[in-house]
């Protein structure tokens, strides 16, 4: 019997290794496709946070001859004050300018008589790229009320730290390398991506692709058990699904120099060590999504109609990562059963320099592992039927 496995493994194997898309997809697409976007979105992303840091504030202001302090206070503060458009609100709707201040020449009186002097921020929340240059300027004018207020307090023979009863100071526990799961959340829903891709188009020509060119029938008439056929061809769609899990790890695990994570104060540390615990973490995930991908297209009757019902089964990882980000929560237990869920709540412990629990990896490998073989069970028992011929 492993003879024969072998020998319809090593068939499918050599078969697919003569398909370019096939290679280039798991050798090329597959691995390379998160390391290539998360290089490039990081450091783009990175590149354009620090330059708005250290960039001073532009600021249109209108009416600044009603607040000549305000305005001197603003220019120590990095900020670069511009003549206001005519019209504020129309030149923030077009984009032209991300925010205007705007001073009424009701303010000189106003704040002379110690009332509320009204400021206007002209802005459009709508527009994200405007929120930092909006949050600079607002929180530059409540330090210039604070500082006036503390001024008029002194003023009066009031001690200014008597409005605030409360010293609130924060603590952070977090270590540079915990912070590297910041710019390394998506890390997770690329290697599960890795996995699918590796094992897609092999499901589909080992299924829907033999059924379509009149292969299969041929080949379930032979000597060799339907189960045994499977198996094989199961074994050959795990192996290609691995290697483009492999070459997705070492590749994000050599890309990590690549991104300028230290001027934020962060440590990336995925060397070898981690890449290698993030592969054997994942690895079980490769036989589910083969054994699913197999089931899938077996009630299929064409490649194209298997790819289009497959494609479905690219968002199954990023089903987990959606989760994580609307509802937030701590490693548990149950999600140690929920393939997919459980690879990434690890994977991103493992990012974070946490330990992690025994009995968590035990559970997610056993569990993946367990729906992996019913799934292959289901697929044999799917090809002893006479319908799979379509």
């Amino acid at each position: 019997m492993m003879r024969k496995l072998w020998a319809v493994f090593r068939k499918e194997v050599l078969d697919n290794l003569r398909d370019r898309r096939t290679l280039l997809t798991v050798l090329v697409f597959g691995p390379l496709f998160g390391p290539v976007l998360y290089v490039g979105m990081m450091n783009v992303m990175t590149n354009k946070q620090l330059a708005n840091l250290n960039r001073p504030l532009k600021l249109p202001v209108q009416g600044a001859q009603y607040a000549p302090n305000l305005v001197e206070y603003l220019k120590q503060h990095d900020t670069d004050i511009q003549a206001a458009p005519a019209d504020p609100e129309q030149a923030v709707k077009n984009g032209s300018v991300d925010v205007v201040l705007v001073i009424p020449k009701e303010y000189p009186a106003a704040f002379r008589a110690g009332q509320p002097a009204i400021l206007q921020l002209v802005m459009d929340q709508s527009k994200d790229s405007a929120q930092k240059n909006v949050a600079r300027a607002r929180n530059l004018l409540q330090s210039y009320g604070q500082e006036i207020a503390a001024l008029r307090l002194l003023a009066r023979g009031v001690d200014p730290r008597a409005l605030a009863p409360l010293a609130l100071e924060s603590v952070d526990v977090s270590t540079p390398q915990s912070r590297a799961v910041l710019i390394l959340g998506f890390v997770p829903y690329f290697f599960l991506f890795a996995a699918i891709i590796g094992a897609f188009y092999l499901a589909i020509d080992v299924t829907a692709g033999e059924r379509e060119r009149g292969s299969l029938e041929p080949l379930l008439t032979t000597a060799v058990a339907r189960s045994t056929l499977i198996s094989g061809k199961l074994a050959a769609v795990t192996l290609f699904s691995a290697v483009s899990l492999g070459l997705d790890v070492m590749a994000l695990s050599w890309s990590q120099g690549l991104i300028p994570a230290a001027r934020l104060n962060i440590v990336v540390n995925f060397g070898w060590q981690s890449a290698l615990a993030a592969f054997l973490l994942t690895v079980p995930f490769c036989l589910l999504i083969a054994a699913l991908l197999t089931v899938v297209a077996s009630f299929t009757r064409s490649y194209k109609e298997a790819q289009t019902w497959l494609s479905f089964i690219l968002i199954l990882p990023m089903i987990p990562v959606f989760a994580l980000i609307m509802f937030p929560a701590e490693p548990n237990l149950w999600m140690m059963w929920v393939p997919a869920l459980s690879q990434d709540v690890l994977l991103t412990s493992l990012i974070k320099g946490a330990a992690l629990n025994g009995a968590f990896v035990a559970l997610s490998v056993v569990s993946t592992l367990a729906l992996g073989l019913l799934l292959a069970w289901l697929a044999t028992w799917l090809y002893r039927r006479e319908q799979v011929l379509g």
